[in-house]
């Protein structure tokens, strides 16, 4: 009874307190701390209930994280050594009350949402044509389903409408940034009010670098992609760089030194998409040229070692050019055989498009695509590693990782083996018993997403796909007349919920596929450094609860209900209700 009667008493002075209640350090920096927290680890386990997170608000990034005591009675502590835990002056504190404190969900590929449709240039529907707004409102709302980051995807689409909308999308990102770094500064200075202009867009999602999902695909599994649309890249890399207008050199870069910040960005005349606008790339591989078009594209994956003479924190860091922007190529749509998609991983194919939808069923004579997540992969690539394999390579990011390891920056590393694969766990697209499997043979290349249209969110009725209709009931989405699917109309947050079901896992699995896992596929796990302009910046780790990381997070009880969502340590989201039930 005594016990009872504590934990009523602990419900009863739940705290929520909004970050710009906090107060300011001796040198300028904001602090939000979150107490007893279970909190998520790289290895899918979830600490003890009490432990602590904190979040410098001047930088968006994790300071310090306590865990409770374990076995032997000692706490383990990560943090700044300088700024050790006690001396952290913090009355922004959020009271977890022992629900799970998790990184962010990050969906790289969603089509659109809330009636925002990322592939409408307004060539067909003028009405409706996308706006740096409507990337705005969305990323706003995409907070609400716990969602920290997503990857904008287009689907295939004319030439016209790629040179329209990769620019689009970069010019919402940077307004994004640039929202995000003054807000930032005015905690650095102690200032808590904004000006109107500054108050544009709620928190969101951050928009990172799209998915371009076609219209590199096989005619016969283009599913609800426009056929007019669909070709080969017979030319290679040239035949990329051409249908989406990709410049050669990728140099080109929004001026950050231009002192008028009230003036957005849509108002400037944009560059020409250029490769740092992209981040996935899903074509066939069995088509003519594919194989020289993923060459050269994950080419510019491998980051060349900086000079001698420059600074580094260690022997083989690097400092990637615009040339070297990371670009993730993954198969789908596609009617790839298992040795097709052998080649593809050689080529430095990693990530396969919604596993089972769109490519060749399994056969046990002709495993297909499907077959490329048995472990059998490794013993056939292997021989190919060799040679790579002088210097101790870091953990291939689709095997299990150390618990709790400090941030680090890109190293040299052998080539993927088995390759990550996304799916659609909205009951629908895959059968449990097959989400089951997929997540048996290789739980590490787990990566949730929602595939979701523009029509998520909204209901019943006819919606639109790029230039197509669709038709939604309940949570299907077919092609208007068809019965061919279109996408999802699925949360992340359901997404999470159904897949812990279907694959019979604890949350801390589920949890880790759509968080850690994504973030691995985009190489966001460890931090990132790239060049703008003369400047070398380091982007923090997400997916990741460690110092260090980006405060993209997210609280979650054990029905993986979304209780609150955070960007940068800046609340996004608040559940009212799951909170007052909390409370009860």
């Amino acid at each position: 009874a005594d016990v009872d009667a504590k934990a009523a008493r602990s419900r009863k002075h739940f705290k929520w307190t909004h970050p710009r209640h906090d107060v300011v350090d001796d040198d300028g920096r904001r602090f939000l701390r979150f107490v007893n927290a279970r909190m998520l680890s790289r290895d899918g386990s979830l600490s003890s209930p009490g432990g602590s997170l904190t979040v410098d608000l001047s930088t968006g990034t994790i300071v310090s994280m306590v865990l409770p005591p374990d076995d032997d009675g000692d706490d383990e502590e990560e943090g700044d050594d300088a700024v050790g835990r006690e001396t952290f002056r913090v009355r922004s504190v959020v009271d977890c009350q022992n629900q799970i404190l998790s990184p962010g969900y990050i969906d790289i590929q969603l089509n659109g949402c809330y009636g925002v449709d990322f592939s409408n240039a307004g060539d067909v529907h003028v009405d409706k044509a996308l706006t740096v707004k409507d990337v705005m409102d969305a990323s706003a709302r995409l907070a609400r389903t716990g969602v920290t980051s997503f990857c904008p995807t287009v689907v295939s689409s004319s030439k016209e409408t790629y040179r329209t909308i990769i620019p689009l999308i970069r010019r919402a990102r940077m307004w994004q940034r640039e929202n995000r770094m003054r807000w930032q500064q005015r905690q650095r200075q102690g200032k808590q009010r904004q000006r109107q202009s500054q108050r544009q867009y709620e928190v969101g999602a951050n928009i990172l670098g799209m998915h371009l999902e076609g219209p590199f695909f096989a005619p016969s599994k283009r599913g609800a992609h426009d056929e007019r649309h669909i070709r080969s890249p017979v030319h290679g890399i040239e035949t990329v760089k051409e249908v989406y207008g990709l410049s050669s050199d990728g140099s080109e870069e929004f001026d950050d030194d231009d002192d008028d910040h009230d003036v957005p960005r849509e108002v400037i005349e944009p560059p020409k998409p250029e490769w740092q606008d992209v981040e996935i790339i899903t074509l066939a591989p069995e088509l003519e040229g594919a194989f020289s078009a993923i060459a050269s594209l994950t080419q510019k994956r491998r980051q060349q070692p900086q000079d001698d003479d420059e600074e580094g924190e260690g022997e083989g860091e690097t400092h990637p050019s615009p040339l070297n922007h990371p670009i993730v190529v993954s198969m789908g749509h596609t009617s790839a055989t298992y040795q097709d998609g052998l080649t593809a991983l050689s080529h430095g194919a990693t990530l396969l498009t919604h596993l089972y939808n769109a490519m060749n069923p399994f056969h046990h004579r002709d495993p297909g695509l499907v077959g490329l997540l048995s472990p059998h992969v490794e013993l056939l690539l292997k021989k190919e590693q060799q040679p790579l394999q002088k210097q101790q390579p870091r953990p291939h990011p689709t095997q299990p990782h150390p618990t709790r390891p400090r941030p680090q920056h890109h190293r040299h590393e052998s080539k993927p083996l088995r390759p990550f694969y996304s799916l659609i766990a909205d009951g629908i697209h895959v059968h449990p018993t097959a989400v089951s499997l997929a997540h048996r043979a290789h739980p590490a290349g787990c990566v949730l997403v929602t595939d979701a249209m523009s029509a998520m969110g909204l209901g019943d009725g006819i919606h639109s796909l790029g230039n197509m209709s669709v038709n939604i009931e309940g949570a299907r989405a077919t092609l208007a007349n068809t019965d061919v699917l279109a996408g999802s109309v699925a949360t992340m947050e359901r997404c999470v919920k159904n897949f812990k079901e279907f694959a019979g896992c604890d949350a801390g699995e589920a949890l880790l596929c759509g968080t850690l896992h994504p973030a691995r596929v985009l190489g966001r796990d460890v931090a990132r450094t790239r060049r703008r302009k003369e400047v070398v910046v380091v982007e923090p780790p997400v997916g990741v609860l460690e110092v260090g990381a980006a405060a993209d997070l997210i609280l979650v009880n054990d029905e993986l209900d979304v209780l609150g969502t955070w960007v940068g340590g800046r609340l996004a989201y608040k559940n009212d209700e799951m909170i007052a039930k909390l409370r009860a």
